[in-house]
């Protein structure tokens, strides 16, 4: 059943005062941790600069796999966004805003202060 508009508004006003409220905090970071990890797989899917394909370096050939590679360890996940740093070199400009957004993430919540971004232009 299509909702009318004024429940669409409605819905749109309680989605805005959650996120205002910090209330849907954890939801926009685990959106946040979602996107880097498609950042990351999108990156993976490419070949390496040497030519090889990185399924055969690290033998991880799906999406599923390579996540289950990054959930074993906690500290998986940061690390592959971290190897970026400092130019997100070999990454599309919305990738490395995925990827990066996920490192401020990381380093707010160890009280680290926030640093300056030198992302790539989107062509």
């Amino acid at each position: 059943m299509a909702m009318t508009n004024a429940e669409r508004q409605r819905r749109y006003r309680q989605k805005l005062k959650a996120r205002a409220s910090g209330a849907a905090i954890a939801d926009q970071a685990r959106d946040a941790a979602e996107r880097a990890v498609a950042a990351l797989w999108s990156f993976h899917e490419r070949p390496a600069p040497s030519g090889l394909i990185w399924a055969d370096i690290d033998g991880c050939e799906t999406l599923e796999h390579y996540r289950s590679e990054l959930e074993r360890n906690p500290g998986n996940l940061l690390q592959a966004c971290r190897a970026f740093l400092p130019d997100f070199a070999g990454l599309t400009a919305e990738e490395a805003r995925a990827i990066a957004t996920l490192i401020a993430i990381a380093d707010a919540l160890r009280l680290a202060p926030p640093r300056a971004w030198n992302l790539p232009v989107a062509a």
